[in-house]
């Protein structure tokens, strides 16, 4: 359904490409319908739409980035793009996004102190035709100064994405009129809708429209001012959620909620109806809690290498702890990327130098 990709960047072993072939990545089967998918270096990212996820990988060792397409009911892996680097980091995916056979990525790349991004799309079909649908976004790496691309999120039919600008307020006048409060602020932003290939301006504002989440048809973003707006497919406004600025830490929908990761005195899930706004259940997180996706009245986040299933109806909780193992290339912890849809639970982990994705269907999300 929706992901956000963080870049990492690691040393690994080329070595590690060789066992596992020529792809790049192996699905394997487990017990019951638990699938798992093995790649060759690091999980950077996951993303996943009804059974198919979007795996992307980076390996400075083997000197290659890989974005996978994995079906796990059908047992299918399909290489989207497998790119060879000029240098260790000089080049990444920052983001991706899946609806349906459809994905579309951010490829970035650079050194020094900026990165050039841009949005490719394709399909699983003809994973080589491969569309470029943006120009390239200069900006800084540290304060993010220049132009961006990414938020991509995906659900069924719709498949969205940002692009916007940061500016560094230094004096009166070195920002545009309009653009929001703050030394580092974004403005300029513009909420895009890939259709067919091709991408179609939905919305465009100067006080941000960062994409945060995408379900049933609808599109939540959040504003500069720290509200979320719920949006219908073509842009149009449905309902606004009031929120005070740096109060909401992270939001997602299925097709009737709205969860709510918030500040307040402590940090709490907020869950309220779509439909109404109301606020219908309000539970405790823990301080370290990184949200990753809603699906049918269930909420997944991971906690350090602790993917945690919280059924929002009675508050009970299922955790699957990622068997996480660390090699000697390994010089900081990886993140665990978890997502569910109906076809089930994805997360991902690490075994030495190697990823791994791990599938458990819907059904076997047990609550004891």
């Amino acid at each position: 359904m929706t992901m956000h990709l963080r870049k990492l960047i690691t040393l690994v072993a080329a070595a590690a490409v060789a066992l596992l072939g020529a792809t790049g990545a192996q699905p394997t089967a487990g017990s019951s319908g638990v699938r798992v998918l093995r790649t060759a270096t690091y999980v950077t990212g996951l993303a996943a739409d009804g059974s198919l996820a979007a795996v992307s990988t980076t390996a400075c060792g083997a000197s290659q980035y890989q974005l996978y397409a994995w079906n796990p009911v059908r047992r299918s892996v399909v290489s989207m793009v497998s790119r060879h680097l000029r240098e260790c980091g000089s080049e990444w995916i920052d983001d991706a996004g899946i609806a349906g056979a459809r994905l579309a990525w951010v490829p970035s790349g650079g050194g020094g102190n900026t990165s050039e991004s841009w949005l490719v799309t394709a399909m699983t079909q003809k994973p080589r035709s491969t569309t470029r649908l943006t120009e390239g976004k200069v900006h800084s790496n540290d304060s993010g100064v220049g132009d961006s691309v990414g938020n991509v999120h995906g659900d069924g039919s719709l498949l969205v994405f940002n692009t916007w600008s940061v500016c560094e307020r230094i004096y009166e006048d070195s920002c545009p009129e309009g653009t929001p409060p703050g030394r580092f602020p974004s403005y300029n932003g513009k909420l895009w809708r890939i259709v067919g290939g091709r991408k179609r301006l939905l919305v465009a504002g100067m006080d941000g429209l960062a994409v945060l989440s995408v379900a049933a048809g609808r599109i939540l973003v959040g504003r500069a001012n720290g509200s979320l707006e719920l949006r219908r497919a073509d842009g149009s406004l449905l309902r606004s959620f009031p929120f005070r600025r740096d109060e909401v830490r992270a939001a997602l929908i299925d097709a009737s909620r709205l969860v709510v990761l918030d500040h307040g005195s402590s940090l709490t899930w907020r869950v309220y109806d779509l439909v109404s706004g109301e606020q219908k259940r309000v539970f405790a997180a823990p301080g370290r809690a990184v949200a990753a996706d809603v699906e049918r009245g269930l909420l997944v986040y991971t906690v350090g290498r602790f993917v945690h299933v919280l059924r929002l109806a009675d508050g009970r909780q299922r955790v699957f702890v990622a068997p996480v193992v660390k090699g000697r290339d390994d010089v900081y912890l990886q993140s665990v990327f978890a997502q569910i849809e109906p076809s089930g639970l994805f997360y991902s982990y690490w075994v030495r130098s190697e990823g791994r994705v791990r599938f458990v269907p819907f059904g076997e999300i047990r609550f004891g």
